[in-house]
């Protein structure tokens, strides 16, 4: 019997256009995930994150929360450091700002500690202590001001090359 051969083209969520040779299924020849070339391909194109390297990830965001939600509303930084429903609601969050003459001044911004961290494939999570000290003011007054540590939970994603923060939750 004629094994036939197709070649097929995949574009990943990863942005990289990618020409994947698949055969059809030959007599007696188990077909699965562990002989899909596809899935080497993903797992070479994900570089894998440490703890070290994702805590670091949540202190630049830390420090560049300043750039992001003041002037000068840094959008591209915004995308630089987060993807999915952080980059989407915190551009809403600018929007706000901006439309309201509204800014948030930053002062102690700190992970304190790691207390847990899990990663697989193209995706993390890390929870931290952060400690905060924020202030919001509107048309040059100050509308409200905290300073807190609280427990942070971080989803990150690995896209177009990059560890990038994609959502955040306060547990504590």
């Amino acid at each position: 019997m004629k094994t036939t051969l197709l070649t097929l083209t995949f574009i990943f969520s990863f942005g990289i256009s990618q020409i994947v040779e698949a055969q059809t299924p030959i007599k007696n020849q188990p077909v699965g995930l562990d002989y899909s070339p596809i899935v080497n391909q993903i797992t070479q194109n994900t570089e894998t994150i440490t703890i070290g390297k994702a805590a670091d990830l949540i202190t630049q965001w830390l420090n560049s929360k300043s750039k992001i939600f003041a002037s000068p509303f840094d959008r591209a930084l915004l995308g630089d450091l987060t993807t999915g429903v952080l980059y989407a609601d915190s551009l809403k969050g600018i929007n706000y700002l901006q439309e309201n003459n509204a800014y948030y001044q930053y002062g102690v911004q700190k992970v304190e500690s790691v207390e847990r961290f899990a990663a697989s494939g193209n995706k993390a999570t890390i929870e931290v202590k952060v400690t905060e000290d924020t202030t919001l003011y509107k048309n040059g007054k100050i509308i409200e001001s905290s300073f807190n540590t609280k427990l942070v939970r971080y989803n990150l994603e690995y896209w177009d090359g990059i560890w990038k923060i994609a959502n955040s939750q306060v547990m504590s």
